[in-house]
């Protein structure tokens, strides 16, 4: 192998063998290698540098300096848009998703990720995606129970290529993550079951919770928490 596929690109140290074996198709070492699993660090699609997360890429910074002041940006990044309302990058990123990015007038808060709008303000002022995910949120609000909203997991396929789920809650006390199913049909019971597995490999704790759940939250919560 040459230097190129056995160091890591962060650091130089040797590539991180997979199952001991399987070099990392991102070359990356141990240690930035679970960085990368736990989303502490993210690669920027754009230049292929590992940045720390919610950093902003030395690359963006670079076009960030060198845009004009009357020059219009995009409404959802910020970054230049040679004169229309979406740069490239969030055009291509957005337009097959489900948020109608022909608005000219849309607020950045509004599109917040690849899933959609979070249309739904919670009693601590946060925004998620239905109302049934807004009554969870505020039934660990008024338990006191800090909570994080899709948290990304990243984990590996056979092919050794890296992808992430992002969990509906995750409660870091209790280290025990939620994902709420809020219908069923044969479709997503086996993206449920896919899940399941994940959290499997990976020895995090999950509960799969139901509208049934949501009738008494409260005291499902405080079982599943073994809460007096």
């Amino acid at each position: 192998m040459s230097d190129n596929q056995s160091i890591c690109p962060i650091c130089g140290e040797p590539t991180y063998l997979v199952y001991g074996k399987n070099a990392r198709k991102d070359k990356l070492c141990y240690k930035h290698g679970m960085q990368a699993n736990k989303g502490e660090i993210v690669q920027c699609p754009v230049c292929g540098t590992w940045n720390e997360k919610d950093a902003t890429c030395k690359c963006k910074k670079v076009k960030s300096e060198n845009k004009s002041e009357n020059e219009l940006t995009c409404i959802i990044c910020g970054e230049p848009s040679n004169g229309k309302h979406f740069c490239i990058d969030c055009w291509h990123q957005y337009k097959d998703r489900s948020i109608d990015i022909r608005l000219k007038h849309l607020k950045f808060d509004s599109i917040l990720d690849d899933y959609g709008n979070l249309k739904y303000k919670c009693e601590d002022g946060r925004h998620v995606r239905s109302i049934q995910e807004q009554t969870i949120a505020n039934m660990l609000w008024s338990m006191e129970i800090q909570y994080v909203y899709e948290e990304t997991v990243n984990y590996f396929t056979e092919e050794d290529k890296m992808k992430s789920i992002h969990p509906d809650f995750y409660l870091p006390k209790y280290k025990l993550y939620i994902e709420h199913i809020g219908f069923t049909n044969k479709k997503h019971d086996k993206i449920t079951e896919y899940k399941r597995k994940i959290y499997e490999e990976q020895g995090k704790k999950v509960i799969f919770t139901t509208p049934e759940n949501l009738t008494d939250f409260k005291q499902f919560i405080k079982k599943e928490l073994n809460i007096l």
